[in-house]
């Protein structure tokens, strides 16, 4: 068995930290998102300071589902979605913007759009080392 199989390379690590253009979504035809992965270690920086910031609210009581969801989502906008593709309004290309990706990702109405992060993202995870054969092959 091959180690990469069970490790993930330096480049698969670099992909993870930097992020990778990942499309071919469930239920999102013809979008891209530019995503780290959840195990950047921006991202899990950014992920333990928000909820470090909600326990300190709570004077070290767990966190509530809502600071949980609004931690990730703090977390998907500053520090996992770097740029998208093929999001549109009334036809027209919705330019990124990490403003509008907050305002998605923190309102109770961007569930689907925020679960579409996230599935990216832990593809980046969790197919590290084929996205790094699929650039050197480019």
């Amino acid at each position: 068995m091959d180690i990469n199989e069970l490790i993930l390379t330096d480049e698969a690590m670099k992909v993870i930290d930097e992020g990778v253009w990942v499309g071919d979504l469930d239920g999102a035809p013809g979008v891209e998102l530019l995503v780290t992965g959840l195990r950047a270690e921006a991202a899990q920086k950014c992920l333990n300071q928000k909820q470090a910031y909600y326990r300190q609210r709570n004077r070290g009581k767990p966190l509530t589902a809502d600071q949980m969801t609004r931690s990730m989502g703090e977390t998907l906008a500053e520090a996992v979605l770097k740029d998208w593709k093929g999001l549109k309004s009334g036809g027209k290309d919705i330019p990124y913007s990490r403003e509008q990706a907050e305002k998605w990702l923190l309102s109770r109405n961007g569930d689907k759009f925020a679960g579409l992060v996230i599935q990216a993202a832990s593809r980046v995870d969790d197919e590290a080392n084929s996205f790094v054969s699929g650039v050197e092959k480019n």
